[in-house]
């Protein structure tokens, strides 16, 4: 299943739904919030599934702020991080997907892309594709295969193409 992994849109979100319509491929929509309204015009753009969790900008959402997606035997752990302290480390989101028992966990808030591994969980922050604090605008694409996974970088910034 391949997954593509955003957040932080911040009603701007064509480079998502153009690579999407491009690319078949593509099995599910992963938001880390900031961009719920977003989600919702890109599957309505596309047609994909899609899973959102609710960010701190996000004022009129009812959906959750944390979630526990499992596919192919890979638990994700999907939180947006601003009620996990992100902006001062990993620790908290790393915790908080060790008690859930998770293989990754995703968040986003700080638009800063971010692709670690510690105690075995992959945390991920795709970043920004709208208002990157990186200059690294872009996503992932999350491919996982028999309970395996494979993680890919997708620069949405013209110049590095």
């Amino acid at each position: 299943m391949k997954i593509l992994v955003t957040s932080d849109t911040h009603g701007i979100y064509s480079a998502i739904s153009d690579y999407i319509l491009i690319h078949k491929d593509i099995d599910l929509l992963v938001h880390a919030g900031d961009g719920v309204e977003d989600v919702k015009n890109i599957a309505y753009e596309t047609d994909i599934n899609y899973e959102v969790v609710t960010g701190n900008n996000d004022y009129s959402s009812n959906e959750s702020f944390e979630k526990i997606i499992e596919v192919e035997n890979i638990k994700i752990f999907l939180t947006h991080g601003n009620q996990y302290g992100v902006y001062y480390g990993e620790d908290q989101v790393l915790d908080k997907a060790k008690e859930l028992n998770c293989n990754i966990a995703i968040h986003g808030h700080t638009h800063k892309c971010l692709n670690i591994t510690k105690d075995d969980i992959t945390i991920l922050n795709p970043g920004s594709v709208s208002m990157p604090r990186d200059n690294n605008p872009g996503f992932f694409i999350l491919d996982i295969d028999a309970g395996v996974f494979e993680i890919t970088r997708v620069s949405t910034n013209k110049e590095i193409k």
